[in-house]
């Protein structure tokens, strides 16, 4: 039996608080899986550390409410997902060779996803951005300039990341999506979002693709900060498609620089098309009352 997802965050948040105290071969019709870029998953998974250990302690430390008014982790949907719907999102990129396994694997399942890029990225792989751009299972949204934590800089430096991130993607952003760098918000870059008319776009399901390793392990403190069940802890495929039964479908947070999502993405859309679930865009009618 699938545990409730109210069960999984009691029983994750209860184990957070002890703790705190003391491959499947791509198909022949595509070619091999592509090798992500070992420095930049490596740089980029150990911000993604330090940052949920710092917004784990604050949800245990902090009440619900200060968070609320502060507009902190607003990228955590807390409405339930449309059933048996699923919206795959990916951030971090356009990588080389790995954004175009992804949309190979897209027009070969022909479902949507939507890719969220890096303002730097898209002015430095132009070609690349153009494939994202053309493919009609593709949309594009804007993650920033340079990928910072709006939690660890100015006002004046938020403006800046997403007014940058938003002229590299003018002409392809054309759903106005933005999506925070490791989903911390704030109330002043929501203000400014909103007054630009683009929609915020969190996730009901986090992957946690840098928290496992080469593989395909997580450790009991990342398990934690990424609601990982202890027999899932070895086997990211499964922790990825409980979590989607666990939620029922919903918006599912991936990256295209970690080699775990790329080595699984194929045999998860499997799974899940033949459990009965439909793959939409985070656009579709369904899901717009999940964007802010």
């Amino acid at each position: 039996m699938i545990p409730s997802i109210h069960a999984l965050r009691l029983s994750v948040f209860t184990l957070g608080l002890f703790i705190l105290a003391g491959i499947v071969p791509a198909p022949q019709a595509l070619a091999d899986t592509p090798v992500a870029d070992a420095h930049s998953a490596k740089e980029e998974t150990k911000n993604i550390k330090k940052h949920r250990l710092s917004k784990l302690k604050e949800k245990i430390t902090t009440d619900e409410e200060t968070l609320k008014q502060n507009c902190r982790y607003e990228s955590d949907i807390s409405l339930a997902a449309p059933m048996k719907e699923v919206a795959l999102t990916f951030d971090d990129g356009p990588e080389p060779e790995q954004t175009e396994y992804i949309l190979a694997l897209l027009r070969k399942y022909q479902i949507p996803a939507t890719f969220f890029m890096i303002g730097e990225k898209v002015q430095a792989h132009p070609d690349l951005v153009r494939l994202v751009q053309e493919s009609e299972y593709a949309v594009i949204g804007n993650h920033s300039w340079s990928h910072p934590n709006f939690h660890d800089i100015s006002i004046k430096e938020q403006a800046s990341e997403i007014e940058k991130g938003n002229a590299a993607t003018a002409a392809l952003n054309t759903h106005q999506l933005f999506r925070y760098p490791y989903g911390n918000s704030t109330c002043d870059a929501n203000q400014l979002l909103t007054s630009m008319k683009q929609k915020i776009v969190g996730w009901h399901v986090d992957s946690c693709d840098w928290a496992f390793d080469h593989k395909g392990s997580v450790d009991l403190k990342e398990a934690v900060s990424c609601g990982v069940t202890p027999q899932n802890r070895n086997d990211y495929k499964e922790h990825v498609i409980s979590s989607v039964q666990a939620h029922h479908g919903g918006i599912v947070l991936m990256h295209e620089i970690h080699p775990n999502t790329l080595r699984q993405l194929e045999e998860i859309i499997i799974r899940l098309q033949a459990d009965g679930y439909r793959f939409k865009s985070v656009t579709d009618p369904d899901f717009e009352k999940y964007l802010r």
